[in-house]
Order: C-alpha cells, then sequence, then structure tokens
C-alpha cells in the first residue's frame, strides 16, 4: 500500500491539471433524483465474453471498468464498446487475479481491484500496469466488496467479522464501521459498501433488507428501506449525497434522498436483465450491470427541485 501512496502523492505534485473535482460538501444545496432517464446500453457487450461479471466502475474518461468475475481480468470498455485495455487473469502471483469481484476507481490515478479469491486488494495505473497491494491477504478477513474515498482511503466489507474495515490514505489501519447485530449499528449481511460525498459510508445489508449509513467515524446517521421491501446487492451515491441502491427482489434501482427518506425515484431494469451493480459518475450518469448476459446500460438521473439539509 505504501507503493501506491507514494506514486499518489508524486502524481499530486506533477500533475495538478490531473485532480479530481471537489466533492460536493454534506451542508451544499442538495437536489433529489426524480427520475431516471435510459440513455442506452453499452454497444457490443455480447462480444466481450464476460462471464458472471460482479462489478463495475465508471472512470474520469467516462470509461467503464468491468470485473469479469468469471474470467479472472479487468476490462476497461469506452463508451463506443471498444476495449480500452485488460489485465488480470487467472492466478496468485502479485498481477494476477482470482475471481475479482469488484472494481473502484482514485480520480485519474488508480483502478483498485478487490481480488477476492486471494483476498487482497491491489492497484493498477492508469496503463492497467500492476502497482502493488492496498490491502495484503493477511489484513483482508474475507473481503466481499470495497468503495475508495475521495481522499484516497479505502472501506472493505469483511463477511468474517460482518463489519467494514477502514483503510486511511495514509496506510493506517481505522476503527471497524459497523458489528454483527440487530440493534441500531449493527449488521447482518452487509453485501456492498458505497463513499459518499460528506464522506458517510453507505453499506447494503442484505439481511436487514436495508442500506445502513455511518459517518467518517462509524457512527449511525440513518436507515434506508422500501416499503415493499428490497434486497440491496449494490449501492452507489451520486456527487449530491443521493443513495442509488441496486435492489435484486423487484429488479429496480431505487433513489433515496441525502440524509435520509422514502424513495423519491424507481427504474425497473429490462426483462431478463439480472442487475448485479450500480455505478455512479460525474454529471449524473449511473450504470447499470447484468451479471448474466454482461449487459451494461446507462442511465441519467433527472433531477427535481433543490433542497437544503438541515
Amino acid at each position: 500500500m505504501r507503493d501506491t501512496r507514494t506514486l499518489l502523492l508524486v502524481a499530486l505534485l506533477v500533475a495538478p491539471f490531473a485532480t479530481a473535482p471537489a466533492p460536493v460538501r454534506a451542508e451544499a444545496p442538495r437536489r433529489p433524483v426524480e427520475g431516471f432517464r435510459v440513455a442506452g446500453e453499452l454497444p457490443r457487450a455480447g462480444e466481450l465474453g464476460l462471464r458472471a461479471p460482479e462489478a463495475l466502475a465508471l472512470d474520469h474518461h467516462g470509461n467503464v471498468i468491468i470485473a469479469d468475475t468469471g474470467n479472472h481480468r479487468v476490462l476497461t470498455v469506452a463508451a463506443d464498446g471498444s476495449v480500452v485495455r485488460e489485465f488480470g487473469g487467472y492466478g496468485w502471483d502479485e498481477d494476477r487475479l482470482d475471481t475479482p469481484s469488484d472494481v473502484c476507481v482514485y480520480e485519474g490515478f488508480f483502478t483498485y481491484v478487490l481480488d477476492e479469491g486471494n483476498r487482497r486488494v491491489a492497484s493498477y495505473d492508469v496503463r492497467g500496469d500492476y502497482v502493488g497491494l492496498v490491502v495484503a491477504e493477511d489484513e483482508a478477513g474475507t473481503p466481499v466488496s470495497m468503495a475508495v474515498t475521495s481522499s484516497g482511503g479505502l472501506h472493505l466489507v469483511d463477511s468474517d467479522s460482518q463489519s467494514v474495515l477502514s483503510y486511511s490514505q495514509f496506510d493506517e489501519r481505522l476503527e471497524p464501521v459497523g458489528r454483527f447485530g440487530l440493534d441500531a449499528g449493527g449488521l447482518l449481511d452487509p453485501r456492498d459498501v458505497a463513499s459518499g460525498p460528506g464522506r458517510e459510508i453507505a453499506v447494503a445489508d442484505g439481511g436487514r433488507f436495508s442500506v445502513e449509513v455511518f459517518d467518517e467515524f462509524g457512527g449511525r446517521l440513518y436507515s434506508v428501506a422500501a416499503a415493499d421491501t428490497m434486497l440491496p446487492v449494490d449501492v452507489a451515491f451520486d456527487e449530491r449525497g443521493n443513495l442509488l441502491v441496486a435492489d435484486s427482489l423487484h429488479d429496480r434501482i431505487l433513489a433515496f434522498p441525502a440524509g435520509g427518506g422514502r424513495p423519491t425515484a424507481t427504474h425497473r431494469v429490462p426483462d431478463g436483465f439480472e442487475l448485479a451493480a450500480v455505478a455512479s459518475g460525474h454529471g449524473g450518469l449511473l450504470v447499470a450491470l447484468d451479471g448474466g448476459a454482461g449487459r451494461v446500460q446507462f442511465i441519467e438521473l433527472v433531477y427535481g427541485g433543490e433542497t437544503r439539509t438541515r
């Protein structure tokens, strides 16, 4: 992890033009999502040969990064369907992967890959070249998903402890977020984690049929759920702090307002679309992944009136 952080600091010094946009602050005016507009699907996705993909992310160029879990590789695909790069391949050597189950991007610098079979998190640069381990095997427990923070820290869902392991951008192990339990702040079956623009930590908890949201120090903030029940398998924040939840029970995506409350909008995926993951990008762009056929749907978020946080 130290090699990754060193490269990051160098990059920040020599390439100021590549820095990420400032995140939306928690006290900034917010607008709820009032609808979803389908913008199309990733062309030629059927030609990629994907096998049971489990996760995707958007980089700062608008490329789609896909964890092709069954093929033990990661693909970066342009919006026109062309393959930009590919890396991984089955194995346990430092630059190989065993069932990669999650991917996330630290703006303009690194792609983090959750190498679930090898129980570690590895980083790759913008060319797809291996950089180093972010979290080593003996530190990761049994990881199932992850999220990178705006400052370069990492949250890692550990199914052994039923909690979220947290690491600072300085390679510092922080206190876990959540714990196994039925009471407030407890988790029963955490499946995914997302980091919000106000440093919130959202955990999709299949056991509670809800998304539990914590502050950056692990204090519970609020919980969101659907009146007709949902089974959250993936969760993402948009730039305004709204929560986007992939509900596999009803094959839909739900939008919840920043700070909690009832869903403000619902998007149902097409028949036969096995909703596995969602990821948000800049400008209100959302992508949804079909874990069966490997289709990727592009969705534009439609915003309503402006609201202010309390």
